[in-house]
């Protein structure tokens, strides 16, 4: 079973919310979610709904049913279930609100891109539940997107800590 954590931005650049991405970019990001759809690839998601929950928020409830990144959530609530479509891991917090699984909480990750300065807050989320599903599972689930900058800025900490990364566009085909 190939296993892949969903950054927000693969199923919203398939759905055409991504102005900056390419016609190629998006068609990767399309193609990639059917190999979702078809069992090819299940999707790593946390017990406390965060990564749905950031899906469904940036999705508006009128087109969820009629594109891809609304047909993406659809299907991972529909399969909760079903680890063999969708894998539920469990993340922990710490009291102050860190994830126990993020590999940085002493929040040294910094990157010279201007754009991104310190690891994003949003994306710790992914990072931890690649961590912890290595620890539970000792299997990678890249954490894919399509094409952010940051993410690629920070690769080379991230592969230290052991968290891979698939890009499905080349960083100047999606600017953010």
């Amino acid at each position: 079973m190939r296993y892949r954590i969903v950054d927000t931005n693969v199923p919203l650049t398939a759905a055409g919310y991504n102005d900056v991405a390419t016609d190629e970019c998006r068609i990767k990001c399309l193609e990639f979610l059917e190999r979702i759809f078809s069992g090819d690839i299940a999707v790593v998601i946390d017990g406390m709904n965060e990564a749905l929950s950031e899906l469904a928020r940036n999705v508006p409830l009128r087109e969820r049913p009629d594109n891809m990144a609304g047909r993406l959530l659809i299907h991972l609530f529909n399969n909760i279930g079903n680890p063999g479509r969708v894998h539920v891991v469990e993340l922990n917090k710490t009291p102050s609100g860190q994830y126990v699984d993020y590999p940085d909480n002493e929040g040294s990750w910094k990157t010279d891109e201007p754009r991104c300065g310190a690891f994003d807050e949003d994306d710790k989320k992914w990072v931890a539940l690649a961590a912890k599903f290595k620890k539970e599972t000792g299997t990678n689930a890249p954490i894919v997107n399509a094409g952010d900058r940051c993410w690629i800025a920070f690769e080379l900490i991230l592969s230290f800590s052991g968290i891979s990364l698939e890009f499905l566009c080349p960083p100047h085909s999606n600017t953010n």
